[in-house]
């Protein structure tokens, strides 16, 4: 078994991806049981078999990505607004926190 403790941070996007494709690989090809904290929320919904969220070091949910990472649930635990879909082209989870400020980013993205 291995046990990962936010292998992600401080990593640049190009190898946060590709680690975390080799615990993937570890898992599936290898049959190596893998135990990750995340924080990023896309990222275990990407790689995970299985999700627990703690909330002050209790378990809110546990189980499949889907399932555990709903938007009322996130809200919930994190005390502000989050938004859940599914990528129309991968079909993966997606996550968006949204702030005060939302709509102001939203204006700049559709700037030409």
């Amino acid at each position: 078994m291995v046990l990962l403790d936010e292998p992600t941070t401080y990593l640049d996007l190009r190898y946060q991806v590709e680690l975390l494709d080799l615990v993937r690989d570890l898992a599936d090809a290898h049959g190596i049981a893998v135990g990750a904290v995340l924080h990023d929320l896309d990222q275990a919904a990407a790689v995970a078999d299985r999700i627990v969220l703690l909330h002050e070091g209790r378990v809110v949910a546990d189980g499949l990505p889907g399932e555990v990472l709903t938007a009322q649930r996130l809200t919930g635990t994190y005390g502000i607004r989050i938004e859940v879909d599914t990528d129309p082209l991968t079909g993966r989870l997606r996550t968006r926190a949204i702030g005060r400020h939302h709509s102001r980013t939203e204006r700049l993205s559709t700037t030409p």
